[in-house]
């Protein structure tokens, strides 16, 4: 409590009950979704683009170090913050799509467990390190699971060893 605000917390208990399942994929450029037996695709490449012309940016103010550096840095808080909104933005949208999308349907959300990756996978390599970097998996997940979670919607996750070739729907709801 402040002079001029007051924050109340809420925390809401709820039973998670879903009648379906539905499997999810999340790649660079795309999600894809398997959904009360569908096949959805879910386009990342504005996301993409949104890391993409930021990461342009960012090295042309860069090129200006040796000789302002104040200005450059500046210039670089203001353009990782447009950038850090804008992509969560993106996500946000997204995510309260697909929610709502299951939520219709009740089908809760598989999720594959890759708490971690990007620390896994980096081999050193400049080009994987700059994919990665456009990767918001964990943005994604998180984010949809607290929605599904608002609307009583339950999240599972797995592991993520051979789910790719497996069934969208992890062995018929045996989930590996």
């Amino acid at each position: 409590m402040t002079e001029s605000e007051l924050v109340i917390v809420i925390k809401k208990e709820a039973e998670l009950k879903a009648e379906g399942w539905a499997s999810f994929d999340v790649n660079l450029t795309n999600v894809t979704a398997f959904i009360d037996g569908k096949t959805e695709r879910y386009d990342l490449n504005g996301l993409y683009h949104i890391h993409r012309v930021y990461e342009v940016k960012r090295q042309s103010i860069q090129k200006l170090m040796k000789f302002k550096p104040k200005t450059p840095k500046k210039l670089l808080k203001k353009y990782s913050k447009r950038e850090k909104n804008r992509a969560k933005d993106f996500m946000h949208k997204l995510t309260t799509q697909i929610a709502r999308e299951l939520k219709e349907k009740n089908c809760g959300a598989i999720l594959e467990n890759l708490k971690g990756i990007k620390r896994r996978i980096l081999n050193g390599s400049k080009d994987m390190s700059r994919k990665l970097s456009k990767w918001n998996i964990r943005t994604f997940q998180l984010m949809l699971e607290y929605k599904l979670k608002w609307l009583n919607l339950p999240v599972k996750y797995v592991d993520p060893a051979k789910s790719s070739k497996t069934c969208p729907l992890f062995r018929k709801h045996g989930f590996l």
